[in-house]
């Protein structure tokens, strides 16, 4: 979902100069590709450790034009023969409230970058980060280099990040295979087979491959694990907030939006050639304003309008069956303590979050306000029919209570709060970490519990890590707030989280000298690290009574049921 990495968010960054991300260039750095030369420049990181730092790579032909809504197509040579990357490349477009002054958007945005401690002639593991987003918004440029090659490049790893198309441009489905959607994943891949090709001149190594991400970034670094076409293209993966289990990240939903878009347009339904040509005819901004039109979010969980589907071709089957083939990599998962209060306590993530509430709001939540959002938006009677007054009655009593113990409005916020988080992140963590210990697949998990002091939070009614927070300890990006130097356990909190993935992409294990850190096991299948300004090991799930409601509870209660649109997370959870 988005800051600046998330982009996640990067709402706050609308008024933040991008002025520090520009390099300060000392030394070329030239390296010779098949592709032609690429020049760069060495970055000195502060400890002292150079980093050779190539930005503006262009991985893919140019996506406008009548090449809007295919799939991309790798580039043949530079032209000029030398690629001078010393700029970021070109943002893909996305929607307005999400974009930063003096960053250029357009539709031609098949650009990657490359942060390298050594050229050539090494071996060394590689990080290909995503950004996130929500599918929506967000680019590589908001992650800048800096943070990435003093965390990264200087402990022996080479960083790419990349831009891959958003909303409409990059998830535009009609549901058939003329428009099948996916394209965002489908850029990813792409540039993971560039990769494959330039990695050895840049001293990285594509059998060392670790793709992560964050938010829409994680959960498609997640999706590329199962997809017979990208499944092979690297070795392992980190999964920060988001999986590819996840509604944001897998629904049919994209077809009805993509529908109303051409409506917006009177382009025809009946053709989706012909819809395609119409919508050719328009520009980027013409359709991200009709976008904006209908509304870039719903208020609802699940919020994203444009995101990933099940195509029969990007995902020949369905997850639960895709995982049982792919090739089991090993996996670092986790989640914040308080992912969906980023977008709950803050009402300028309103334009991305339809969940978000104004300040009035939140001073007066009470239980009904909660009790309606259960009735109104999470169960309808039209998705679950016969099943809904149960699956109403379980949800409220387990997140509202008893009318009789009725409590204050800062308690029935952090339940709405919990409830939103428990939708969008934790429970589909906890599924795809269920399917890959039933199918044998090695992974990690782990749980960021550290209240950021820096973060002028004190007096919010729901304290915790939110959605993005751990962003700032690895990247150039400012979600909402900075850290602050003073704070010395935020920085132990960074610290930790930080090495644990440094570890896990170098050795497959995030454990260190320190910390000894187990994979979850069939006797323990929720065990995680707890990580605050100190690591240690929890065996039980966090939240685990919320768990046991997704992942047995809802499931039994609709066991044989009819249902026409199962958005709930433990829907599914019974299929292993």
């Amino acid at each position: 979902f988005i800051s600046p990495s998330f982009y996640h968010f990067i709402v706050s960054m609308r008024w933040i100069s991008l002025l520090f991300l520009l390099p300060s260039i000392s030394f070329c750095s030239i390296v010779q590709t098949a592709f032609g030369e690429v020049e760069g420049f060495e970055h000195q990181t502060e400890k002292g450790i150079p980093a050779h730092v190539f930005l503006g790579i262009r991985y893919g032909k140019s996506t406008n034009g009548s090449s809007r809504f295919q799939k991309p197509e790798m580039v043949e040579r530079w032209e000029p023969s030398r690629l001078i990357a010393n700029d970021f490349g070109a943002s893909c477009d996305s929607f307005t409230p999400g974009r930063v002054p003096s960053t250029i958007y357009s539709e031609d945005c098949l650009f990657l970058n490359i942060i390298t401690p050594k050229l050539g002639g090494e071996k060394l593991p590689v990080f290909f980060y995503i950004h996130g987003g929500f599918y929506e918004v967000g680019s590589s440029t908001y992650l800048g280099y800096k943070r990435l090659a003093e965390r990264f490049a200087a402990e022996g790893i080479v960083v790419v990040t990349i831009n891959y198309r958003l909303g409409p441009f990059g998830l535009f489905s009609l549901g058939d295979s003329t428009a099948p959607g996916n394209l965002g994943l489908w850029d990813q891949t792409l540039a993971l087979r560039f990769l494959h090709e330039v990695l050895p001149s840049f001293g990285g190594d594509p059998s060392r491959m670790t793709v992560g991400g964050h938010s829409a970034g994680s959960a498609s670094a997640s999706a590329l694990q199962f997809s017979p076409h990208s499944n092979n293209l690297f070795s392992q993966a980190i999964l920060i907030s988001g999986s590819s289990l996840a509604e944001f990240a897998q629904s049919e939903l994209v077809v009805d939006e993509s529908k109303k878009l051409l409506l917006e347009f009177d382009c025809p339904l009946d053709s989706t050639e012909v819809a395609l040509s119409c919508l050719q005819r328009f520009t980027p901004d013409e359709i991200i304003r009709a976008v904006e039109k209908i509304g870039s979010s719903r208020r609802h969980p699940y919020v994203v309008k444009y995101n990933p589907r099940i195509d029969g071709d990007f995902f020949p089957l369905p997850i639960h069956e895709l995982v049982k083939s792919s090739p089991k990599k090993r996996t670092l998962q986790g989640a914040t303590d308080q992912e969906s209060a980023l977008f709950v306590m803050h009402e300028e993530m309103s334009w991305i979050a339809g969940i978000s509430l104004t300040k009035a709001e939140q001073e007066s939540f009470s239980r009904r306000d909660l009790i309606d959002f259960i009735e109104t938006v999470v169960i309808t009677d039209e998705e679950y029919q016969e099943s809904a007054s149960s699956l109403r009655d379980i949800l409220i009593d387990f997140y509202a209570g008893k009318e009789q113990d009725a409590k204050d409005s800062k308690f029935y916020l952090r339940a709405y709060s919990d409830l939103n988080s428990d939708l969008q992140f934790l429970i589909p963590m906890y599924h795809e970490i269920q399917l890959k210990l039933t199918n044998n697949w090695p992974s990690y998990l782990y749980i960021l519990q550290h209240n950021i002091k820096s973060f002028p939070r004190q007096d919010f009614a729901v304290q915790g890590m939110y959605h993005g927070d751990e962003m700032e300890h690895f990247t150039d990006s400012i979600v909402l707030f900075s850290l602050k130097e003073s704070e010395k356990e935020d920085h132990e909190f960074g610290a930790h989280f930080v090495s644990s993935m440094v570890n896990f992409i170098k050795n497959g294990d995030p454990s260190s000298s320190s910390f000894s850190w187990p994979m979850v096991t069939k006797e323990h299948s929720f065990q995680h690290a707890s990580i605050t300004a100190n690591i240690s090991l929890m065996k039980d799930a966090y939240r685990s009574e919320a768990t046991s409601l997704w992942l047995e509870s809802v499931p039994k209660s609709l066991s044989g049921r009819k249902i026409t649109n199962p958005r709930l997370p433990g829907v599914g959870a019974h299929i292993v």
